[in-house]
């Protein structure tokens, strides 16, 4: 769960405010961290929803930290799609968004 340990860091959160809101101990979020440990599926989405992070961000199954809420489905979707594919394809999807966007 090298996810759990970066998006924690970025956003300023400690271990230890993480373990309260998830409910474990600091020891447990470390042990989640370092890969020693897997937390439950109750406990995944204690933590993804106070990070405001998929549960496939925290398992390391993406690396877009897309919340899938009902209110960006289409965007989940667009950026799920993008992730897949290789670097030419983005460079023209992202021209395609430049020129429709001076539409």
């Amino acid at each position: 769960m090298e996810n759990l340990k970066k998006i924690r860091k970025e956003k300023g959160i400690t271990q230890i405010r993480l373990s309260i809101a998830a409910e474990v101990s600091q020891e447990t979020i470390s042990a989640y961290e370092s890969g020693k440990a897997m937390p439950s599926a109750e406990t995944l989405i204690k933590i993804a929803d106070f990070l405001n992070v998929s549960i496939d961000y925290l398992l390391d199954r993406t690396d877009i930290p897309v919340v899938n809420t009902s209110s960006n489905n289409d965007d989940n979707e667009l950026l799920s799609i993008f992730h897949m594919l290789n670097k030419e394809q983005k460079n023209d999807i992202i021209t395609y968004a430049k020129i429709r966007k001076q539409m």
